[in-house]
């Protein structure tokens, strides 16, 4: 499907934004608007280029915005994107995705609340500040991102050994790991079903081998494993296959 640069909405501009268009009207790829061109917008947009999408930035901070036009192939809004007149202009009608990035958690949510407002068929995105926001989940937006939290995680796989890495990217409700199974842990040597793994966690796949693991599935000393589990029992499930 092809993709154009926003539609001039004369009706619902407000006279206090203005809009740069710099997008490559030819791309097929998705239709993504992202609400806030700071560190991690910028960055997402960044990413979502590279990868062949076009990224409609809004920020209502005009040094922001001037640094997105520069530096981003993206069409970049200046306005609060609380306003439905300025989300208005990133034709939210024909948009994939909203991502809202603001520094601001509230800000987020009332952003991903407009633009259902505006349009039902849109899936939302909303950068969260704090743990107890991700209760928040499927009521104001359909996922969330939580910066601190992939920070935090992406610290653990420096500062830790290479036995064990957290992925950045799952969900409040599981931890996902690749763990290196040690000759020395509870569960080397032993068959998957025989591990004794606590409840809630689970081997879903045996990197080394490229292979879903099956009950009989040797866990063999240095090979490595993709585990997932609830946050309550994933240390333990870590340590039956680390030690």
């Amino acid at each position: 499907m092809a993709r154009g640069p926003p539609r001039a909405l004369a009706s619902t501009r407000s006279p206090s934004t203005h809009m740069t268009a710099i997008s490559n009207p030819d791309s097929e790829d998705l239709h993504i608007i992202i609400a806030g061109a700071g560190r991690v917008g910028h960055r997402t947009a960044r990413v979502l280029r590279d990868q062949g999408h076009e990224a409609y930035l809004i920020d209502k901070d005009p040094d922001i915005v001037e640094d997105a036009r520069q530096a981003l192939g993206a069409t970049v809004i200046e306005g609060d994107a609380t306003d439905p007149k300025v989300l208005a202009q990133a034709d939210p009608e024909r948009a994939d995705v909203l991502a809202a990035l603001t520094e601001t958690g509230a800000t987020n949510f009332a952003i991903c609340a407009v633009v259902k407002h505006l349009t039902g068929d849109i899936r939302t995105v909303a950068r969260i500040e704090r743990p107890d926001q991700l209760d928040e989940e499927g009521t104001f937006f359909d996922r969330v991102v939580y910066p601190e939290r992939a920070g935090a995680k992406s610290a653990v796989n420096q500062i830790l050994t290479g036995d064990t890495r957290v992925f950045e990217d799952v969900g409040g409700d599981l931890d996902v790991a690749e763990v290196q199974v040690a000759p020395e842990a509870p569960a080397a040597g032993k068959q998957l079903d025989a591990a004794a793994l606590p409840d809630q966690s689970h081997v879903v796949f045996d990197v080394t081998n490229d292979e879903v693991p099956q009950p009989s599935t040797e866990l063999v000393p240095g090979h490595r494993y993709l585990i997932a589990a609830a946050p309550g029992v994933a240390r333990e499930a870590r340590r039956r296959l680390v030690g």
